[in-house]
């Protein structure tokens, strides 16, 4: 197979010896008959280029050159590709791409083809926006699907915790329960036991829960100093005061008479507490008006 560069125009077939064919719808002068595809069969042919070098060069599957050729281009994707592929048959082949161009749209109907050119490509711009829309519409589907499963699944949740949940009380037991009984009226409290009469005017009781160092006097009598541990108890009685100090505020606790007298008590805190029968007779008054 013999293969040469494409000529720079269809003139270039007299400098060679062979004679341009002028395309049989030519007007100007008679022509020798033969279509559209003979036509470019023989501007090939006369340059000596076969189909495989055009296909070689330009790309151009042998099966749509051999159809344009045979002038089948309804075989070509669209008409759209048969300019195309047209213009780039002729650059190789060495004629004017605009005239073939022209020539193709002359024989096949021009305005049939550009509005075949353009109904297709306008099919092509609704088919992507076509699928653009099913692949948003199957993104939505598919989002509306997960949260619907993911509602589903927590309710399910929800309906097995309740139903795990024991109730307060079974049904049986509700069924059991006796009838109510009506409430008695609430009975009046006991009146507060006073404690028994001191045989001395004044009594003060000393209880110790821990390590206490204690200093006692009782009326005009010498004072008595000593420590005290848990567990141990002072006992005084008087008539008139009791002084009492206490080294542990916190490890002591008095009465006075049989009431219990209040003072502050911290641990470590030294305190001085003066008892008389004052003091005596406004424990006595707070225990009564209870």
């Amino acid at each position: 197979m013999v293969t040469t560069e494409p000529a720079p125009s269809p003139d270039d077939g007299a400098s060679t010896g062979k004679r341009a064919v002028r395309p049989p719808w030519d007007k100007s002068g008679p022509a020798e008959g033969g279509s559209f595809g003979e036509w470019l069969r023989r501007q090939r042919e006369m340059r000596e280029i076969s189909l495989r070098d055009i296909a070689d060069r330009t790309k151009i599957s042998l099966r749509y050159l051999e159809a344009m050729e045979a002038d089948r281009f309804e075989l070509l994707p669209a008409p759209l590709f048969a300019k195309g592929f047209l213009k780039e048959y002729a650059r190789y082949v060495g004629l004017s791409p605009d005239e073939v161009v022209n020539h193709y749209l002359a024989v096949h109907q021009p305005e049939e083809g550009t509005q075949v050119g353009d109904a297709t490509l306008a099919a092509m711009e609704r088919k992507r926006a076509k699928k653009g829309r099913s692949w948003t519409w199957g993104l939505f589907l598919l989002l509306a699907g997960a949260l619907l499963l993911a509602l589903v699944a927590l309710l399910s949740w929800l309906v097995e915790k309740r139903g795990r949940q024991p109730s307060a009380e079974p049904p049986a037991a509700r069924a059991a329960a006796p009838p109510a009984i009506p409430r008695e009226a609430p009975r009046p409290a006991p009146p507060a036991v006073l404690p028994e009469a001191p045989k001395a005017p004044l009594e003060v009781s000393l209880e110790f829960t821990g390590d206490c160092w204690v200093r006692v006097g009782v009326d005009d009598k010498p004072p008595i100093e000593e420590k005290r541990v848990q567990g141990e108890t002072l006992q005084f009685a008087a008539q008139k005061v009791v002084n009492v100090r206490l080294g542990n505020a916190a490890a002591a606790s008095i009465q006075v008479n049989g009431f219990p007298f209040d003072f502050e008590r911290k641990p470590g805190q030294v305190v001085e507490l003066v008892i008389d029968l004052q003091t005596a007779r406004a424990l006595r008054e707070k225990r009564e008006a209870r």
